[in-house]
């Protein structure tokens, strides 16, 4: 049996019973070294002398409880574990608690607090358990499991975790949080508090400083290239990373960021100041090959860079008089090879290396499409009757033909009788006699009166006296118009498409001498669509559109000329790319009503229809504008949209040859070819240098 020491340390008394349980103490030691080999040599008020050998784990444990008083669930998989502890001083509770943990991590086990209660698992399913997380200011035994979260201040923490990871055990884990440079660790207490002090003496502010040296003459991009150059070839690369030399051009102020330790930073400033040295000459010449920009506009630009910069460092006069000329500088654009040959000193030369750098970069591109839809109605009806008599005329203007000018043709038709009757005797005796000319126009007249009539129109007469014109009309006329033009062109680049057609209009006529030779003036209108744009990119994927929107047509024709209709949109609008927005529109009802009539007579229920004339049109208009940009940011988009209208394209002409040539069976319709990127491209010099090669061997082979 095992005996509770701080119980037997609480019952000693003074008299004869205290020395009764010690010896009772005594035998019951003896017993339990024969039984489990467990020898407890001395107790002393909560202190015990503790040696185990070759004791079941399992035991040990329950003594451990009994000693500390604290409650312990085991797990079963903790068996078959001999332990032996050698000791020869006197341990309180807490010493036993930490000799306890020490002798589970050995064997491979440890003890996870949760609330009061220690739960003994294995050691390498402890760290998914609940293990408490490190406290600051609180003890913890040198065995016991924690979780721990370091903050590092001056290091980067994944510098750190690959040294610190051999200093885990296997059965720990370490992990790190880059976004606050923290390490989070699950090990020993022991272990956490040594890998602390390892980390705070790593954890030191550097001795390097930040310099920002400014260049006079020398460019700071060129010395930093330099200074990388040599450290390289130093063999500086295989120093540890936190002690290599940073460089950093800032091309704004022509100026070198520098970071290194006090030593090197001496070394690294004398260097770039024997790099920062005035040249020889005055200035130097170099030629910029140009990617993107024109070289035309580019030289007219850098030209006045340099006139600032000469009158804002006051150096027009000296250098005047250096060399005899009005400028220090010299920029000619040569448009062949879209090149600047530029002679400038090094400082004004270092400033047109920079505007040139920023200024010659691949512009993106906008596609636009426009979408313009129009719907339109039109409802005309007329009836009307027209009289004519010996007695009078009823004739309306919202009709066609009038019936006065039907009689006109009537009466053109028949014509004037003009002489008398001739009666002629020839010599055999016959007499012929000759009627009066009737000089008529064979209906010419009545043929131009009718020529533009449109609708039902009956005529009825008594031959003598009087005359009717019946007029009947209904039309109906709808449109649905879908245009969608679209081009493609650079940021900020005005671009312009017209699709549409030119109409002839008369502005004006002269006769010659004896109405001979007339002459008109002709004038050329552009009818159609337009659309002009000029797109400006912004930040993101926004574009700013100036847009010119044109649709014009031909409505229809008068007496004078013919009637156009146009319509037009004057606009600036911010819309993103993809994004499709309603430019402007225009909804029309148009209803006109026209009515003549006979007072009284035209106001007669149904009869009055025979002395009244009525017209009734009816126009209903829908216009709308859209337009969609998209940003090309890139060769892929350009194919993709390009690929789009042109299988658009294909796909029509392969419907077009399906249905075939009406009246022409044998003959195929023309088809693009499938789309393929490469097929655009000729051969370059090389390839077509290998196939010329390639085609002679097979033909000297051949012979």
């Amino acid at each position: 049996m095992l005996l509770n020491a701080r119980q037997m340390a609480f019952r000693k008394n003074n008299n004869q019973g205290y020395y009764s349980m010690l010896k009772l103490f005594t035998k019951s030691v003896v017993t339990v070294a024969l039984s489990f080999s467990l020898m407890i040599t001395s107790v002393q008020a909560d202190k015990a002398t503790l040696n185990q050998k070759e004791t079941d784990i399992g035991v040990f444990i329950e003594m451990v409880s009994r000693l500390t008083g604290k409650t312990f669930i085991v797990d079963p998989r903790v068996r078959n574990k001999k332990i032996t502890v050698i000791a020869q001083h006197e341990m309180d509770e807490e010493e036993i608690f930490a000799l306890f943990l020490s002798v589970l991590k050995v064997h491979q086990f440890s003890a996870v607090k949760t609330g009061k209660i220690y739960k003994i698992e294995q050691l390498q399913t402890a760290k998914q358990d609940s293990v408490e997380v490190y406290s600051e200011g609180e003890k913890y035994s040198g065995d016991q499991l924690v979780t721990r979260v370091i903050k590092v201040d001056n290091v980067d923490v994944g510098l750190l975790v690959p040294l610190l990871r051999t200093l885990i055990p296997q059965q720990g884990h370490m992990a790190q949080y880059k976004p606050t440079n923290v390490i989070v660790i699950h090990d020993s207490a022991a272990n956490l508090e040594r890998i602390v002090q390892i980390i705070r003496k790593i954890d030191k502010e550097s001795n390097e400083e930040i310099e920002v040296i400014e260049l006079q003459h020398a460019s700071a991009t060129e010395v930093v290239r330099i200074l990388e150059s040599l450290e390289k070839q130093s063999g500086s690369s295989k120093k540890a990373e936190a002690n290599k030399p940073k460089f950093v051009a800032d091309e704004r102020t022509n100026s070198i960021l520098l970071s290194a330790e006090r030593k090197a930073s001496l070394r690294l400033r004398a260097l770039i100041a024997q790099l920062d040295s005035p040249q020889k000459n005055s200035g130097n010449t170099k030629v910029r090959h140009l990617k993107y920009a024109k070289a035309e506009e580019l030289a007219t630009l850098l030209e006045g860079v340099a006139d600032s910069l000469e009158t804002k460092e006051g150096k027009k006069a000296t250098t005047s008089s250096r060399r005899g000329t009005d400028k220090s500088y010299s920029i000619k654009a040569h448009a062949e090879t879209n090149s600047l040959v530029i002679t400038a000193p090094p400082d004004i030369m270092k400033s047109f290396d920079s505007v040139i750098n920023q200024l010659d970069i691949r512009r993106q591109q906008v596609h636009v499409e426009a979408i313009i839809v129009e719907i339109s109605e039109a409802l005309n009806k007329e009836l009307g009757v027209q009289w004519i008599s010996d007695k009078g005329i009823i004739n309306y203007s919202n009709t066609s033909p009038s019936i006065t000018s039907l009689a006109a043709g009537v009466l053109a038709y028949n014509g004037q009788s003009t002489g008398s009757t001739v009666t002629t005797t020839a010599a055999d005796g016959t007499i012929t006699t000759t009627a009066p000319s009737d000089n008529g126009d064979n209906g010419a007249a009545i043929g131009q009166v009718i020529s533009g009539l449109t609708g039902a129109l009956f005529g009825f007469t008594d031959g003598d006296s009087w005359a009717g014109l019946l007029k009947i009309l209904s039309t109906d006329t709808e449109s649905n118009v879908l245009s969608t033009p679209s081009l493609t062109t650079l940021d900020n680049e005005e671009a312009t498409i017209s699709i549409g057609q030119e109409i002839p209009v008369i502005t004006g006529s002269q006769l010659g001498s004896g109405n001979a030779n007339p002459f008109q003036s002709v004038n050329r209108l552009d009818v159609g669509i337009k659309l002009k744009i000029t797109p400006q990119i912004n930040e993101g994927d926004a574009v700013v559109l100036t847009i010119e929107q044109e649709v014009s047509g031909i409505a229809g024709a008068t007496a004078v000329d013919v009637i156009t209709n146009k319509r037009q949109i004057n606009t600036t609008v911010l819309v993103n790319s993809g994004q499709t927005i309603v430019l402007g529109g225009l909804i029309d009802n148009d209803v006109q009503e026209s009515e003549q009539k006979i007072p009284i007579l035209g106001d007669i229920p149904w009869l009055g229809r025979l002395f009244s004339s009525t017209g009734t049109s009816k126009r209903k208009t829908n216009l709308m504008v859209f337009i969609r940009p998209t940003i090309i940011s890139g060769n892929d988009m350009a194919n993709s949209i390009s690929s789009r209208k042109y299988n658009y394209m294909r796909a029509l002409q392969q419907d077009k040859k399906m249905r075939g040539i009406s009246l022409m069976p044998s003959t195929d319709a023309e088809v693009l070819p499938e789309w393929d990127t490469s097929l655009a491209l000729p051969p370059s010099y090389e390839e077509s240098v290998k196939q010329a090669t390639d085609l002679e061997a097979v033909q000297s082979s051949e012979n």
